[in-house]
């Protein structure tokens, strides 16, 4: 009896797998008026708990790989209303329309507090959640 019940759990873990991930970050530009380029950062709250403060840098990069600019972002401030789970929130920044083809550009976050703690966080794809203050 309890080995149909482990193939069932077994096919639907695989069937739906959960995301690693706790955060989605999703970048697009768009030109506008042919005269400048506005880069939109979106940023989706996968983690169990709602955010209270997140910020991070983006980063201009040439074709060549090479680090052009890197502005700091605040995505949500403490004073505006949490980031609940599954929730997105975009902030936008401008740069001048480069001659040629458009440069990619990357976002890392670099702080973030959840509701209700004061400890401060960073986030790194590869490590986790790492305490900072």
């Amino acid at each position: 009896m309890l080995r149909p019940i482990i193939y069932i759990i077994t096919v639907l873990s695989a069937l739906f797998p959960q995301s690693d991930l706790p955060f989605e970050i999703d970048i697009r530009t768009r030109i506008i008026n042919d005269s400048k380029l506005l880069v939109n950062v979106q940023v989706t709250n996968l983690v169990d708990r709602p955010l209270d403060y997140l910020e991070g840098f983006i980063r201009e990069i040439n074709s060549n790989g090479e680090l052009l600019d890197e502005k700091r972002m605040v995505i949500i401030y403490s004073y505006e209303p949490p980031l609940q789970t599954g929730f997105s929130s975009t902030k936008s920044i401008s740069y001048p329309l480069p001659d040629g083809n458009p440069n990619s550009h990357e976002f890392y976050i670099s702080k973030l507090k959840f509701v209700g703690e004061s400890r401060v966080f960073t986030w790194h794809p590869k490590v986790g959640f790492i305490r900072i203050d």
